[in-house]
């Protein structure tokens, strides 16, 4: 591994180790001073990230955008904070669930599960929380390009009981885990370009990862659609729901089930989605 490589590594090490030693309230607090500081400062798609709250929320002024856009910046330096922290950040936490008992009667069939979310929430926590509750987690994960970075996310993943399947890893290996009746974790909310499958995402079209609903109809696979929010300072919830499918389902009709579930939660808490990927920057042709 190459110096610049290695010294990030070590300064990921040393950051977790510091915001392991606070306390949650200090984290918030942190975190409400330093999302301040980057909402004026980091520029970078603050514009893109506007356009997107406008196009999901249109009926609120510029003023509650603006103040939801601020909140963002606080929300996902808190949830990187808590990811730094696991395991601790889950063994010293009020996580109430609700719906384990559909993961659960899913993972009977014996068929594999399909998990599906979106960027909302605490997504590293909830996927450490299946992985230290033991339920047979497989992620499949984007490499990031630092390897430095790379190596210490998934050191943290697997130390809490995540298991990694690179993206472009082969198909066989995950239709190989769902026969092994593991849960496979998709994130399914980013630009899927022109191989996705376009549906109304906030009542505009958008290109959506459709590998859920393929892998689903060869497999038979139970699909659950699960989200973490944050509802107070170290208290959270993690909500399992049923990806309800039917014999005459294809691709885009379960899409656009998962996609309304995840629609649903982002309205009630948009300060915790990731507004600043281009949703909608594929059109249809």
């Amino acid at each position: 591994m190459k110096l610049k490589y290695r010294i990030t590594y070590n300064l990921l090490k040393l950051l977790s180790n510091f915001v392991q030693s606070l306390k949650p309230s200090t984290q918030f607090n942190f975190a409400n001073k330093f999302g301040f500081i980057c909402y004026h400062i980091l520029k970078v798609r603050q514009k893109e990230a506007r356009r997107n709250i406008t196009i999901a929320l249109p009926k609120l002024s510029k003023e509650e955008i603006e103040n939801i856009l601020k909140d963002t910046y606080r929300f996902f330096i808190y949830s990187s904070m808590q990811f730094l922290s696991l395991p601790k950040s889950i063994s010293g936490a009020n996580i109430s669930v609700n719906g384990e008992q559909y993961l659960q009667k899913a993972l009977s069939k014996n068929k594999g599960v399909l998990l599906v979310s979106g960027h909302f929430g605490l997504w590293e926590l909830l996927l450490a929380w299946f992985g230290i509750n033991q339920y047979p987690l497989l992620l499949i994960g984007q490499k990031q390009k630092n390897i430095g970075a790379d190596k210490f996310i998934n050191e943290i993943r697997k130390n809490n009981g995540i298991n990694i399947l690179p993206r472009k890893s082969s198909l066989e290996l995950m239709y190989s885990a769902l026969e092994n009746n593991d849960i496979l974790a998709l994130a399914s909310d980013q630009d899927a370009k022109k191989s996705g499958v376009f549906i109304n995402f906030f009542g505009v079209k958008a290109s959506t990862p459709k590998g859920a609903a393929l892998f689903h109809l060869k497999s038979k696979s139970p699909i659950i659609f699960v989200t973490c929010h944050m509802k107070s300072i170290n208290k959270y919830v993690i909500n399992i729901v049923p990806v309800k499918t039917e014999n005459k389902s294809d691709v885009e009709s379960i899409t656009i089930s998962y996609t309304h579930l995840l629609e649903n939660i982002i309205k009630r808490y948009p300060d915790q989605y990731f507004w600043f990927h281009r949703r909608w920057k594929t059109k249809p042709s």
